[in-house]
């Protein structure tokens, strides 16, 4: 089966993270696939809005597949710069895709999720999400600050600097995620909200998005990027390679969960 599913429903996509097994962790061909579905929403006109979600009921994603991300471990800062610049693209083709994205989120909403669910254009959140970044406590840095341009100040210190888990409630309050709903009305509510935004006009609705975007990036959002990203190339380059292994270990010994845990309690 297909680790990411598209199907149309009217006027809306649904693009599908399809790795519950796996707490629809982030590899390659998940990737892959939504660089893909994203193109070919945007090339056909009966598409208005994407609504972006995982599959199952634990993750809406658990980040970056970090058994793939580990096993292909890159220390050389040019092969880094190379590997990086190619995610940065991708993100950066979402932040400029022209249709309006909503991210259903669900349990888990890890690293690069969180990353995926901020680049979106609105966040409907189950009551059960949480949003994390546990992989700070590896030495892994801001690899596209989303955050910083989405929470509160003192908040995305508490984000990075505690590697804390951040309730819906809790995003909601700082009107990250703009609505909250228990999980068996999560896909109701994004495609009620969907069916919403489709009623404006897609030529009028591409400029809006266009001209919010263009506010951030008057504001210094590409060469914010920029900057943060060579941080998060150094970080991954002079991390503590001990430290890394031993985390491999703990994983492949008792899993994420149980290696995650004894990192806290240190």
């Amino acid at each position: 089966m297909s680790d990411l599913l598209y199907e149309k429903q009217g006027e809306i996509a649904w693009i599908t993270i399809n790795r519950p097994a796996k707490r629809n962790a982030l590899n390659t061909a998940v990737i892959n696939g939504i660089d893909e579905s994203l193109k070919r929403a945007e090339d056909d006109p009966q598409v208005r809005v994407v609504i972006l979600c995982g599959a199952g009921e634990k993750a809406f994603t658990a980040g970056f597949d970090l058994k793939e991300s580990m096993e292909n471990d890159i220390t050389g800062i040019v092969e880094r710069r190379a590997d990086t610049a190619h995610e940065i693209d991708f993100f950066m083709r979402m932040w400029r895709f022209p249709k309006p994205i909503i991210a259903a989120i669900q349990g888990y909403c890890i690293g690069g999720g969180v990353t995926l669910a901020m680049l979106s254009d609105i966040i409907i959140a189950s009551e059960d999400a949480t949003f994390g970044n546990p992989e700070i406590l590896l030495g892994y840095t801001p690899e596209i600050p989303m955050e910083v341009w989405k929470m509160p100040f003192n908040k995305v210190r508490e984000f990075f600097y505690l590697s804390k888990y951040f309730t819906a409630k809790e995003m909601a309050d700082m009107s990250v995620v703009n609505a909250v709903v228990p999980f068996e009305k999560l896909r109701d509510e994004a495609l009620k909200t969907a069916e919403r935004i489709a009623l404006v006009p897609p030529e009028s609705m591409k400029m809006i998005k266009y001209s919010l975007n263009k506010c951030y990036e008057l504001q210094g959002f590409h060469s914010t990027i920029d900057f943060v990203s060579e941080m998060f190339n150094l970080g991954r380059t002079y991390m503590q390679t001990s430290q890394v292994d031993e985390f491999k270990t703990d994983i492949q010994n008792g899993g994420l969960k149980q290696a995650l845990s004894k990192k806290y309690d240190k």
